[in-house]
């Protein structure tokens, strides 16, 4: 029997190697896919009424937020971008260039998640995280790991309130409440771009119905004259 040609050798091994790489990629697109679906699934739990709003615990709550910011950012790195992400999380429809109808409008309760969630994503890069594995894995267990740069390096951010708990009560079980900042000094005074963003969630949770106008009213009063 002819033993085969160096050609045809070749030939045989390059299908190989083709073929190769073709199911090692089909393996890789569908796996980056199915963690892709798992990640919108996780997010749009914790992007629900019952858990952006009703939390049981004020731990939880800030737990749940740390979560939801590590996703939106594994999600950014496989190639959902966090306006996507969270839009999709949410049930919002994003109108497409070929289509001729108008997506509804938002309802105020998934404006103002998605406003928080944005923010706060937006604070997560400011303070320098990227979305590495050991931040990501940090992240997933409700804890944020080290400042990793800038002024606060090595020191340990908070999940802060806009509204404080001694103007409505369990407010700070509500993950909309909540922002991730650098560690603050306690007793400090409110800035007054902190003050007004305060005023405006206060307005955006009555708009929902989540509080009732008069709540509304008596945080905002307070917030205008605090006291000294």
């Amino acid at each position: 029997m002819e033993a085969p040609s160096p050609r045809y050798i070749l030939s045989r091994a390059l299908f190989l190697i083709a073929t190769v790489v073709v199911v090692l990629f089909c393996v890789s697109f569908y796996k980056k896919k199915q963690r892709q679906s798992a990640i919108l699934a996780d997010l749009k739990s914790l992007s629900s009424d019952s858990s952006y709003f009703q939390q049981f615990y004020a731990e939880g709550a800030q737990k749940s937020l740390v979560r939801a910011v590590a996703l939106i950012a594994e999600a950014n790195q496989l190639g959902i971008p966090p306006e996507s992400s969270i839009d999709r999380a949410l049930g919002i429809e994003t109108k497409t260039f070929f289509s001729e109808e108008k997506p509804e409008e938002p309802s105020y309760r998934q404006q103002i998640v998605r406003t928080n969630l944005r923010a706060n994503y937006e604070n997560f890069l400011k303070l320098g995280y990227t979305a590495d594995f050991h931040t990501l894995e940090t992240m997933k267990t409700g804890s944020l790991p080290p400042i990793p740069s800038g002024p606060e390096v090595g020191k340990k951010p908070v999940v802060a309130t806009y509204i404080s708990a001694a103007l409505s009560p369990g407010i700070e079980k509500v993950i909309a409440n909540l922002e991730i900042r650098p560690p603050q000094a306690d007793g400090r005074t409110l800035t007054d771009l902190e003050i007004a963003a305060a005023k405006r969630l206060a307005e955006s949770l009555a708009e929902a119905k989540l509080i009732e106008e008069p709540v509304r009213d008596k945080i905002i009063k307070a917030l205008s004259n605090p006291a000294p």
